[in-house]
């Protein structure tokens, strides 16, 4: 089973609602947070979590890199990076296996991406 299947089912179990846009990503909101499950075709026990577009870097490019490395550095899982657009995204990317109990780990995989955003807002603001 597709991981984005894996998740369609956890979020309608908690009555979360979600879209499903057409590369078939799962858009959703948890706690405020716009995220994305984000499926890769060729790989179906990836699980790709996004949080795009947490930050618009300006004229701030090495604050923000340096933000961003912070938490890559200090936080397990979270991933930070900066788009060539200037868009800051955090992620978790993950292999399960082909029969998870994906309750176990999706919320805390999601709670994790909302302290990397706080903790990126925290390091930029005291750079």
């Amino acid at each position: 089973m597709k991981t984005t299947e894996l998740v369609k089912t956890w979020l309608s179990n908690e009555g979360f609602r979600y879209e499903i846009d057409e590369d078939g990503d799962l858009k959703f909101r948890y706690q405020g947070a716009n995220l994305w499950v984000m499926q890769d075709p060729n790989d179906a026990l990836f699980l790709r979590i996004a949080m795009p577009y947490i930050y618009e870097v300006d004229n701030d490019r090495a604050k923000v890199l340096e933000a961003i490395n912070g938490v890559n550095a200090e936080m397990k899982v979270v991933k930070g990076f900066v788009l060539e657009n200037g868009g800051v995204w955090l992620s978790i990317e993950m292999y399960i296996d082909s029969s998870p109990d994906i309750e176990d780990f999706l919320e805390r995989c999601l709670d994790i991406l909302l302290a990397g955003q706080r903790r990126f807002y925290d390091k930029y603001r005291s750079l």
